[in-house]
């Protein structure tokens, strides 16, 4: 048992050096490859709450539960702000390129603003996300497999999140509007973590060729007991409120890219089916619309597309690519305590870094 034991760690150990020895031969020495962005495993430009740096203005379904300003109106203009990146701890590219290999640290903080209140223009929900080090492989055809006319398979990958912690807060100035108001909930406690596994096709990889890339992903809770929120009694009527039943999420991502053309331009579309649970407690709309409230155990589809042009530029590799696009999305509201909202739309303006 003992030599055996002694076989399995040597033969280990020639793996590992094999491996380390096709990274230097890949990336002109290991220790390059430290700090080094990897050319895969970027988000698509539909994906809500993703690492990319966006700036969005929009107009978006309007509630009493957030509308400071009393306008009373179905929708109303916001902005929306995403300040993130995936930080890289380590990339390299193995046989010639054919594999590919990720660490990275996702941090995220997506700002929910009301600049045209006219008032102190407060900020309605600030969401953060950060995680322990994503691994990340892709898998590089030798040469691609032409599935239909204009559609190349070239390559397939997989992301490993293990622990990802995402914690939301609503505003001071709009808490004290909400206990000002006498609504049943001043606060709920939106925080979770959880695991996420993500299987990509045809990653853009970098390259400026004509794409058809697809996602499909899946988060799940660590503590399903908890749920994805925590109530209180002294922010929250116990009684109008439910724990979450559902401890998973999961979504499809479709993201189109064109060749380069006009001095380093493309075409981008976007598009994303995520299915998600309703957070379980009372919400409400203003304008026409009668409040309602649901106390139902439900998912709900939820529907963004994004469309737009990108600049490109292949000669660096930080914020190359600008693009500016217009975003769609119908579904939950998806912004921190708010998801209990079923009927929400966003249509907006934004400008994405890459």
């Amino acid at each position: 048992m003992f030599n055996n034991k002694k076989i399995f760690l040597a033969k280990l150990f020639l793996f590992c050096a094999s491996v380390f020895c096709s990274a230097q031969a890949a990336n002109d020495g290991l220790w390059q490859g430290i700090a080094s962005p990897a050319s895969f495993g970027k988000p698509f430009w539909a994906d809500m709450h993703s690492t990319l740096m966006r700036i969005e203005i929009a107009y978006a379904t309007n509630s009493p539960d957030y509308d400071m300003g009393g306008f009373n109106t179905n929708y109303r203009p916001y902005v929306f702000a995403n300040l993130g990146a995936d930080i890289p701890i380590w990339s390299g590219n193995f046989s010639n390129g054919k594999y590919g290999f990720s660490l990275t640290v996702p941090f995220l903080v997506d700002i929910w603003l009301d600049k045209f209140d006219g008032g102190t223009s407060p900020i309605i929900n600030t969401s953060y996300r950060i995680g322990a080090p994503e691994v990340g492989f892709l898998y590089r055809l030798n040469l691609p497999l032409s599935v239909l006319p204009y559609f190349n398979i070239y390559n397939w990958g997989v992301k490993l999140s293990l622990y990802k912690h995402e914690s939301t807060h609503i505003g001071d100035e709009l808490a004290i509007y909400r206990k000002d108001m006498g609504l049943p909930i001043t606060r709920i406690d939106v925080a979770g973590n959880c695991m996420e596994l993500i299987f990509t096709v045809n990653d853009p990889d970098n390259q400026a060729r004509l794409n058809h890339g697809f996602k499909f992903g899946f988060f799940i809770l660590r503590d399903f007991e908890r749920g994805w929120y925590k109530i209180y009694e002294t922010e929250a009527d116990v009684d109008v409120v439910e724990k979450s039943r559902v401890p998973f999420e999961l979504y499809l991502q479709y993201q189109f890219q064109s060749p380069l053309f006009s001095r380093g331009f493309q075409i981008i579309a976007s598009a994303e089916y995520r299915l998600r649970e309703r957070y379980k407690y009372p919400f409400s709309y203003s304008g026409t619309m009668s409040n309602e409230t649901y106390k139902e155990s439900n998912l709900v589809n939820c529907f963004n597309f994004f469309g737009g042009i990108r600049y490109d530029n292949q000669r660096s590799n930080y914020f190359s690519k600008i693009g500016i696009g217009i975003r769609y999305y119908i579904g939950i509201n998806p912004y921190g305590q708010f998801r209990s909202m079923p009927y929400y739309t966003q249509l907006g303006l934004a400008l994405i870094f890459e």
